[in-house]
């Protein structure tokens, strides 16, 4: 099977062309994304060079796209592409999440539905659609509310694929992912927050206390591994599962940020918002902080996410072998 796989370079991304190489001895992948491939990718691709391919290409182009999957001509594309939010980017740039998330995300199913090879286009979107919803639990059904430029960018974008899907015939999943942390996460054009568990395996590696605020210790999240979200991602890109609706792809658990201290072997040093690696309010824990319930993964894909302490154990292990990602600040 040929997969192409925008924003390919990015954390997930790279990680799910990985997860594709791997699973499927005979699948190859186009592989594109804004930037051309650095040593990192490179080297974590290490194997598969002979069924990966690297092309350049701005998913806010149409033309350059539509260019980019006809000659690839795919059987599914997988649309990972994004900006995510930071508070900077949104108050400086906020018309750069339309462009790219709305945008993008338009050219890329236009020139899919004109490519006759593809079947199905995997939209890649975010809890963060769920927004300033009251609700703890989210599942696929909860109304979409989002208050900051990303979640309503991805809002949009989810809506665009739910319209390509009914006008042309495409299958069109959405999945919905959460908090994500794991191998290859690292700041970017397109990320530039890194995750509660990055700055603990940093801590970790420098044998030194992570910065948090003091009511981060009373907060939880809902932490997914990359490694775990790509299984589900797979699944979806070659055709399992429903071709439309949403898929909520998550832990579906509350992890208390004491439980991954202890869990990473790492101590806490109070500091105020400013200076702190994290801060996390225990107050809102609704919405895009809650915990999103992912019982269509479960049961259509029958897929189960292993344990919080397995995931962090492997993060670990990577990052040991990786100590350049978070000594450099890379």
């Amino acid at each position: 099977m040929h997969y192409l796989v925008t924003g390919a370079r990015g954390f997930v991304m790279s990680v799910l062309v990985k997860q594709l190489l791997t699973a499927e001895p005979d699948a190859t992948v186009t592989a594109v994304d804004l930037h051309p491939p650095d040593d990192v990718l490179t080297a974590f691709l290490a194997g598969h060079e002979d069924r990966v391919r690297c092309l350049q290409a701005d998913v806010t182009d149409g033309e350059a796209v539509q260019d980019t999957v006809t000659e690839a001509a795919p059987d599914a594309v997988v649309h990972g592409a994004t900006v995510t939010h930071d508070a900077s980017s949104e108050h400086n740039d906020p018309e750069r999440f339309v462009r790219v998330n709305v945008g993008g995300t338009t050219s890329v199913l236009d020139a899919a539905r004109r490519t006759g090879s593809v079947r199905r286009v995997l939209l890649i979107s975010s809890g963060a659609v769920y927004g300033r919803s009251p609700q703890r639990l989210l599942t696929e059904d909860s109304p979409p509310a989002p208050d900051e430029m990303y979640g309503i960018s991805k809002t949009a974008a989810e809506l665009i694929a739910q319209r390509f899907g009914q006008l042309y015939g495409l299958e069109v999943p959405i999945a919905r992912l959460t908090k994500m942390f794991g191998p290859m996460e690292r700041p970017s054009s397109g990320r530039a927050v890194m995750s509660l568990p990055y700055h603990l395996a940093a801590a970790a590696l420098r044998r030194q206390p992570v910065r948090l605020t003091e009511r981060t210790l009373r907060a939880g999240g809902d932490w997914l591994s990359v490694t775990q979200a790509a299984h589900v991602l797979h699944l979806l890109a070659r055709g399992q599962g429903e071709g439309k609706g949403v898929y909520n792809v998550s832990s579906g658990i509350r992890t208390r940020v004491p439980e991954l201290l202890a869990l990473f072997g790492v101590e806490c040093d109070l500091a105020p918002a400013d200076t702190a690696d994290a801060d996390m309010d225990p107050a809102t824990e609704t919405g895009k902080n809650g915990i999103y319930a992912c019982d269509r993964a479960r049961h259509e894909l029958a897929w189960r996410p292993t344990g919080v302490e397995d995931q962090v154990a492997e993060y670990l292990g990577w990052a040991r072998e990786h100590p350049d990602f978070f000594m450099n600040g890379r």
